[in-house]
């Protein structure tokens, strides 16, 4: 009975908080092959818990004609953020949202790696894109742990590397922007906790 409310009180103080009331994008950098300069896009939502970056010019592609770094493409960004002082945040579930063009027999593969500027830990989730997919897609992946913004400020710079890929094979394989939408997005979910 004592260990039970011990353990009470102890998920209640690691509960998580609620946003704070301001969160701004101030500065995005952009590297790869994924996101020529001028093509990548971010905000963050009216409730401060979620990140959507949006790449204009993401294309992976096999098939005849196709070369290796056709095959693979990445875009890394590198995201200035500021809030209110007193949080910390991490990533949460994070979607995808595009068009594939995957044949039977082949695959396809995204995965978007976080991490902190000073910090050495990372965290990667992924999706896998199965043969015998045509048109539009919208998958979600969860990592495994969780990386914390550094307390004791209200600043952060986010790493963020998205990649996706294609098993090599002669024939046609895609994944790219969404017709309708003209972008491959990126929706990343945020969880917040005070310092």
């Amino acid at each position: 009975m004592r260990f039970t409310a011990l353990l009470s009180i102890v998920s209640a103080g690691l509960a998580a908080a609620a946003a704070p009331r301001n969160l701004r994008v101030t500065g995005v950098s952009v590297l790869g092959s994924g996101c020529p300069y001028g093509s990548a896009d971010v905000k963050a939502d009216a409730s401060n818990t979620a990140l959507e970056i949006k790449l204009s010019e993401y294309v992976v592609r096999t098939g005849p004609n196709t070369m290796a770094s056709d095959w693979r493409k990445n875009c890394k960004l590198t995201l200035n953020l500021e809030y209110d002082a007193g949080f910390q945040f991490s990533t949460l579930n994070t979607a995808i949202k595009g068009f594939a063009h995957i044949p039977s027999g082949a695959q396809g593969q995204c995965q978007n790696t976080f991490s902190f500027t000073g910090d050495s830990d990372q965290v990667t989730s992924g999706i896998t894109l199965g043969g015998g997919r045509d048109g539009a897609f919208s998958l979600s992946a969860n990592p495994d742990i969780a990386v914390w913004s550094p307390c004791g400020g209200s600043t952060a710079i986010l790493n963020m590397n998205t990649q996706c890929w294609i098993s090599p094979t002669e024939k046609q394989a895609l994944i790219a922007v969404d017709r309708i939408s003209s972008k491959l997005t990126v929706l990343v979910d945020l969880q917040w906790r005070n310092c």
